[in-house]
C-alpha cells in the first residue's frame, strides 16, 4: 500500500555520511571568511567563541535553508503546483529565514565583541546575510533542475498548463513505414519505448513496430490511459503489473508479467502524480 500524501515525508535533510561531508564543508568555510575578515588564523582565534558563533549560525542557515526549501518544492511536487512562479516563492522563504537567524545571532555577536549597535552596521550585514541566501537558492534549484532534466527528461520548473491538449488519437494510432500503414487499436497497446533514438509501439502480443513519432509527440496526443514513467517509456495502466517503493520517494514498476517482465524507474517528481494517474478511473 502506498502512503498517502498526508503521512509523506520530505527527505532534504542529509542521511548517512552526507550530513557530516556537508556540516565539514560549512564550518570550513566559516573559518575561512571569518579568518579572511579579521586577517589573522591562529589557535587564539581557533577558541575564539566569535569563530563558534559564526560557525553555528552558518549551520543553522544551511540546514534552515535546506529544509525549508524541500518543503516548499515537495509540497508543489505533491500537489501538483509546479509553475513558474516557485523560483520566486523558494527566495523569497530563504531571505526570510536567513533573516530571522541573522537577528537572532546578531545581538550576540556585538555582545561578545563588545560593540554598540549601528544601524548601517547592522543592515550591511543583513544584506551580506540575504545575499548568502540567495546563494543557496540558485545552487538548491540548480541540482533539482539537473535531477529532473536527467531523471525524465523534462525541465522541473516549466509553466504547468492545465487545460490537457486536445487528443489526436483516440480509438487507434496510425503506424506508417516504407511498405505499409497499419492502424492499430490502443487498446491493444501495451507501451511505447525509445531505443537508439527510434520509438517503438509494443503491442498485446509481444511484437514490435517501428513508429514515426517521438514520445514527447505521443505523450501529448494519446488520452490518460497512457503515462510517461521516464525518458525512455510511455506506458498503458493495463501493462504495469507491480509497483514497488524506492528510497527517496521513487518508485520501481514492473512492465510485464513474469519471465517477459522488465522494470523501470519512476522519479520522485513524478511519483505522485503517477500514484494518482495509476489507481484513477
Amino acid at each position: 500500500m502506498f502512503e498517502s500524501l498526508a503521512n509523506r515525508k520530505t527527505t532534504m535533510w542529509p542521511k548517512g555520511s552526507s550530513i557530516y561531508i556537508e556540516t565539514v564543508v560549512i564550518i570550513l568555510l566559516a573559518i575561512v571568511s571569518m579568518s579572511l575578515e579579521y586577517g589573522k588564523l591562529d589557535s587564539t582565534f581557533l577558541r575564539s567563541p566569535q569563530l563558534g558563533v559564526r560557525v553555528v549560525g552558518s549551520l543553522c542557515i544551511w540546514f534552515a535553508n535546506k529544509f525549508t526549501l524541500d518543503y516548499i518544492l515537495q509540497s508543489r511536487i505533491d500537489s501538483n503546483k509546479v509553475s513558474q512562479y516557485l523560483p520566486f516563492e523558494m527566495t523569497i522563504a530563504s531571505v526570510a529565514v536567513t533573516s530571522i537567524i541573522y537577528l537572532v545571532f546578531y545581538p550576540i555577536l556585538l555582545h561578545l565583541n563588545d560593540l554598540s549597535f549601528v544601524w548601517t552596521k547592522f543592515l550591511h550585514g543583513l544584506f551580506v546575510t540575504s545575499g548568502l541566501s540567495l546563494l543557496i537558492v540558485i545552487f538548491y534549484a540548480g541540482i533539482h533542475i539537473w535531477r529532473s532534466w536527467w531523471s525524465d527528461g523534462e525541465f522541473l520548473f516549466r509553466i504547468k498548463i492545465n487545460e490537457q491538449a486536445e487528443n489526436e488519437w483516440k480509438d487507434f494510432i496510425t503506424i506508417k513505414n516504407s511498405r505499409e500503414t497499419v492502424n492499430i487499436e490502443l487498446t491493444k497497446v501495451n507501451y511505447f519505448i525509445s531505443e537508439f533514438k527510434i520509438v517503438f509501439l509494443v503491442d498485446t502480443s509481444g511484437k514490435k513496430w517501428i513508429t514515426q513519432y517521438n514520445l514527447s509527440e505521443l505523450e501529448k496526443s494519446l488520452d490518460d490511459r497512457f503515462f510517461r514513467l521516464n525518458r525512455r517509456i510511455l506506458v498503458s495502466r493495463q501493462i504495469i503489473s507491480h509497483i514497488k517503493k524506492l528510497s527517496n520517494h521513487r518508485l520501481l514498476a514492473t512492465i510485464g508479467q513474469e519471465n517477459e517482465s522488465h522494470k523501470e524507474t519512476i522519479s520522485r517528481y513524478k511519483s505522485t502524480r503517477f500514484k494518482q494517474w495509476f489507481h484513477s478511473d
